[in-house]
């Protein structure tokens, strides 16, 4: 099986990854942003689930920052060899 790669499919990739990343993010933020609610519902499992938003919120940070990095070195080589040719075998 063959996959050919171009500039205008890595930009459609990067343009897919960068708006799953910040439907993920809107997530965490409508989790967050529930915080009066949640601690009233919740009561001593609050904190738990706390500490939990603010571990997705960290993880998301760091995946952000080498998602951007990926998809700069994407282009990068991209730009360079303009079309790749994968097979998998």
């Amino acid at each position: 099986m063959e996959f050919v790669v171009n500039e205008s499919g890595c930009r459609q990739l990067s343009t897919d990854m960068l708006s799953n990343m910040r439907e993920i993010a809107t997530l965490i933020s409508e989790i967050d942003s529930q915080n009066g609610t949640l601690k009233a519902a919740l009561g001593d499992d609050y904190d738990a689930i706390a500490r939990s938003v603010r571990y997705m919120t960290s993880e998301l940070s760091n995946a952000h920052s080498e998602l951007n990095v990926i998809i700069n070195d994407m282009n990068e080589y991209m730009s360079r060899v303009h079309q790749a040719r994968v097979s998998l075998n």
